[in-house]
């Protein structure tokens, strides 16, 4: 097999990966189940951070191992151990087994994490060293994510109607495949060379080196706050599509909706993202999910909830282009570490942003748009006006 061939092999891998583990088959049924159980829309948002707190601690050792040692088997024991806690997390019945499953995923998630946009890089660097193909490899795997959880989502609702278990339970089914896949993948990528035989050390020279460059730093930040402005209020939106009348048998609809959305979003940033300013790409969906989140909150009704969908195609954007901003930035032996670091900045963003939000929520639906905007637009503004000066 010659050398470009098995680059482009290895390419379509770690797209087909990343697509498969994207898809949650029990996203949309995942809040009427905690409500079954008995879960407050606050008790929800705890069991979340506690997922958030596990991945947050170990996304940076857990990516350091992956730069230092295999990323492809890092990969493989990630998706495995997802797999295997989505299946516990079908038998739970308390708070505590829910936390508990949370943060059992919450592990397979820190193992895998930056691991799959590290290798497309290191592949796609072997054709084009300029950066350009990584960006739209990055871009096209972003909507093939889209393209697979909505496939898996018109799926959920009516599986989710018949049984919430089972909904989880076969969410599993796709990080299993992930496992296969990953294994498949022939990883040539450079490895992190350790100075010293401390890792706590190693990381925290990596951390240090990284933090020194301030052009990195506001990246970073904006990479959080783009992708956290509509990651916090996700469990807010299915009830309210149940409070504006949407049956709970095709609420699976408005996700899937949603995720169309996001594939748009992909699109339009593979097309309009590389004529825009670095502000630019990263405002577009600041202000998209601000202003949709200001209507919503004035009149939240079953016309003015499809305005949801915009929260959609902006994830869409910002996933398809905040990390490369990052990458374009880093040194390629430390990829998945500085990925790592990056989800840690996010991870922390996201358990201030989901309490507040889903506590808003609890006293009235319409204040968890409110607390959105109130949260995002104020810590938007400083970090573009950095980003300009790039």
């Amino acid at each position: 097999m010659s050398k470009r061939h098995s680059a482009l092999r290895n390419m379509k891998l770690v797209i087909a990966e990343s697509a498969a583990t994207a898809a949650l088959l029990s996203v949309p049924i995942m809040t009427p189940f905690y409500l079954s159980l008995g879960l407050s829309q606050e008790e929800i948002a705890l069991t979340q951070m506690a997922f958030t707190a596990a991945v947050m601690l170990l996304n940076l050792p857990l990516g350091w191992v992956a730069d230092r040692f295999s990323r492809k088997w890092a990969n493989v024991a990630g998706d495995l151990l997802g797999a295997i806690s989505l299946l516990f997390y079908a038998t739970v019945s308390t708070f505590w087994t829910i936390v508990f499953c949370e943060i059992l995923f919450g592990v397979g998630c820190a193992l895998s994490q930056g691991v799959d946009s590290t290798l497309l890089k290191h592949f796609c660097e072997k054709e084009d060293s300029s950066g350009k193909l990584f960006k739209n490899k990055y871009a096209k795997m972003a909507s093939y994510r889209e393209v697979t959880t909505l496939f898996i989502l018109l799926l959920g609702g009516p599986i989710g109607a018949i049984s919430f278990r089972l909904a989880i339970a076969l969410s599993s089914v796709t990080y299993f495949v992930g496992a296969i896949l990953s294994i498949l993948i022939e990883d040539d990528s450079e490895k992190l060379t350790a100075s010293t035989k401390n890792p706590a050390k190693e990381i925290a020279r990596l951390i240090k080196r990284n933090a020194s460059d301030g052009g990195l730093r506001a990246r970073i930040a904006a990479y959080a706050v783009a992708r956290e402005c509509t990651h916090g209020i996700i469990w807010v939106f299915t009830p309210l599509m149940l409070y504006v009348g949407v049956p709970l048998e095709i609420v699976s609809v408005g996700w899937t909706i949603n995720y169309i959305a996001a594939y748009l979003g992909t699109q339009m940033a593979r097309r309009f993202a590389p004529k825009m300013s670095k502000a630019q790409i990263f405002l577009a969906p600041v202000v998209i999910v601000s202003a949709a989140s200001i209507v919503m909150a004035i009149n939240l009704n079953a016309f003015t909830v499809c305005l949801y969908a915009l929260f959609g195609l902006a994830r869409g954007w910002s996933g398809a282009t905040m990390m490369p901003l990052i990458k374009e930035r880093v040194r390629s032996t430390e990829q998945s570490s500085v990925e790592s670091l990056a989800r840690v900045i996010s991870q922390l963003l996201y358990i201030v942003a989901v309490w507040l939000i889903n506590r808003a929520a609890d006293v009235q639906l319409q204040y968890a748009l409110v607390a959105t905007v109130a949260i995002f637009a104020p810590l938007a503004i400083p970090i573009a006006l950095r980003l300009r000066k790039e």
